[in-house]
């Protein structure tokens, strides 16, 4: 990395730390419980975040990114976002894919990966394969927030049409009985969407193959709430 570079870096990360918020961050922590642990919440908004990864992602390498924020990473929800955004844009799919499962924490960090996944989805169909060989692995991961990520990533695929809801269908099922609230959202979530695509074969899928009560106490709630926007 040039000096210049480094100056300019080592500024916006000067800059993005006095956007810090208390007040933000208590709301953040406690209230919409966005990571496990409160105390890693510094309560910067997200549109300061997206601006970072913009920014960052002009300045450095890969290797710089992994220097730089991947240890921050670690500690801090908001640079689990950052450092998300800045692999999603300058890795491939097989570099950045085995360091962002790992930062999956709360619902909010895997909620945002999954755009990160469908960015490297979109490049080209071996990316896309790798993605979804991803998905697949991780699917029965320790970390309930990985295996959280492997759920809502459908919906952005699906939204690109990019995979199948049906495909996406088939992976949930046999998540079903998983014991974690956030796993248990994120299926009743997907199953939501796929059940508003009006296709009558999957909402009978859905009636026959998804058995586990609580999650479909959540995916009645979801569809509701769902409904009630749209109207």
């Amino acid at each position: 990395m040039i000096s210049t570079a480094l100056e300019e870096t080592s500024a916006l990360l000067t800059q993005l730390e006095l956007r810090r918020e208390p007040e933000y961050a208590d709301f953040m922590a406690r209230r919409t419980k966005v990571s496990s642990r409160p105390e890693s919440v510094l309560g910067i908004r997200m549109k300061w975040l997206r601006q970072a990864i913009r920014q960052l992602s002009a300045l450095l390498t890969l290797d710089e990114a992994f220097e730089l924020l991947h240890e921050r990473a670690v500690v801090w929800y908001e640079y689990k976002i950052i450092f998300g955004g800045v692999i999603g844009r300058l890795a491939s799919a097989a570099e950045g894919l085995p360091l962002l499962y790992p930062l999956c924490d709360g619902w909010a960090v895997p909620d945002y990966y999954k755009e990160v996944l469908a960015g490297w989805a979109r490049r080209d169909d071996a990316e896309r394969q790798i993605v979804l060989r991803s998905m697949a692995e991780y699917a029965h991961d320790a970390n309930p927030y990985a295996r959280r990520l492997t759920i809502v990533a459908w919906l952005d695929l699906i939204r690109h049409g990019l995979a199948t809801p049906r495909t996406a269908l088939d992976h949930v099922v046999p998540l079903q009985h998983d014991e974690t609230y956030y796993v248990r959202m994120a299926i009743a979530w997907l199953l939501g969407e796929i059940t508003l695509t009006d296709d009558a074969s999957l909402v009978e899928a859905i009636r026959t193959e998804i058995t586990d009560d609580t999650v479909l106490r959540m995916y009645q709630q979801k569809l509701r709430d769902s409904r009630r926007r749209a109207r």
